[in-house]
């Protein structure tokens, strides 16, 4: 083993999408090997990340199966510091718990020596503190949270929640974007086609989970309006979930199959997003940050979440969270191309901000490069 290498630690509760996953499987990819021994461990294995994670660094799971002794003795039985020395990789130069709750507990328990230990937070901890149940007080988990070198927030919106909600702990926090892999993102993108298109002067698409959180259904209502008015566009929806029964019956009921298309889970959207005249976003989803980095427009109805991504208007036209805003928005940029142009401009250039090699800058850094 190379000495010079510094010894990484990720530890994660599993490597499902909830808890952190996608991120550290883009992260593995394109860490500096060179510079970095990593290993990731798991409490528990399984989960879709698990083999992208075990191809590219060391990778171990602490729990293989549902229940047992063992499971027993690592969340109930045996104290914390003994969990980390029987179960969790030693001798490391970084320790970082990349999710909260259990593992930011776990590695907050044991004497770290030399040892730089982070914890990572991705979750609005002030508005969804589920953590609780896992630490016997907040003056406990605050403890935890002092106990550490630094704590990493996903975004400044989580980061402020943090600090809402943890107004006693004193440990440093920073921002780090979770990493995006862009590089395949615009490689895929290059394999274009023409599949299915549609001869439409504008095409709409967006990209997202067809759940009601997503509010397609308003953005359905809004094509309809805009083909009544005229306009001549079209729709494409990349994405699957427990609403594609009620969309596809709206597309039905309302005469939109030759405008409006449902994709599902395809394997390769941005073959076809990168196609695409303008991004619509109807309410948050992380593919906006895809659509950036593949230079489209955006118009996306307001959260606090898009604010902070899309700088406040700066990179992209950020509307009224109604469906009516938001059909204001797209209308106002069909009626205005080159406003419509300004926005592909600014997208664009706000889209290289999220380039993987840029985001690794800040991750890499932090573990010593």
């Amino acid at each position: 083993m190379d000495n010079s290498k510094r010894k990484v630690l990720f530890l994660v509760e599993s490597l499902y999408e909830g808890n952190g996953g996608k991120a550290l499987s883009v992260l593995v990819q394109y860490i500096d090997k060179t510079k970095f021994d990593v290993t990731v461990c798991s409490i528990n294995g399984g989960g879709q990340y698990e083999a992208v994670i075990r191809e590219n660094v060391n990778y171990k799971a602490v729990l293989t199966e549902a229940g047992g002794m063992k499971r027993k003795m690592v969340y109930k039985s045996l104290p914390l510091s003994m969990v980390y020395k029987f179960y969790i990789p030693q001798g490391n130069d970084v320790e970082i718990a990349f999710s909260e709750g259990f593992v930011t507990k776990l590695l907050a328990a044991p004497s770290k020596g030399k040892t730089k230990r982070y914890a990572w937070v991705h979750t609005d901890l002030d508005k969804n503190h589920w953590t609780q149940d896992v630490f016997r007080s907040i003056k406990d988990e605050t403890d935890a949270y002092n106990s550490y070198d630094g704590i990493i927030c996903a975004t400044n919106l989580i980061c402020e929640a943090f600090k809402r909600r943890f107004s006693d702990v004193r440990t440093d926090t920073a921002v780090i974007y979770d990493p995006v892999d862009s590089l395949s993102v615009r490689l895929k993108s290059l394999n274009a086609s023409n599949d299915n298109e549609q001869t439409v002067k504008t095409r709409l698409v967006a990209h997202g989970r067809l759940e009601s959180r997503n509010q397609y259904g308003r953005l359905l209502r809004i094509v309809s309006k805009l083909l009544n008015e005229g306009y001549d566009i079209g729709l494409w929806i990349f994405g699957e979930g427990s609403e594609r029964g009620i969309l596809e019956r709206y597309v039905r009921e309302n005469n939109l199959q030759e405008r409006v298309k449902l994709f599902g889970a395809h394997p390769n959207p941005y073959r076809y997003i990168v196609q695409a005249d303008l991004f619509v976003c109807s309410s948050y989803s992380s593919s906006v940050i895809k659509a950036l980095i593949l230079g489209l427009p955006v118009v996306a109805a307001e959260t606090a979440e898009l604010k902070e991504l899309l700088r406040n208007g700066e990179s992209a036209l950020i509307t009224a969270n109604t469906e009516m805003g938001l059909y204001e928005g797209i209308k106002k940029l069909l009626d205005d191309p080159q406003l419509m142009q300004q926005y592909k401009q600014k997208g664009e250039a706000r889209g290289w901000d999220f380039d993987i090699e840029a985001l690794m800058v800040p991750i890499e850094n932090l573990m010593g490069a």
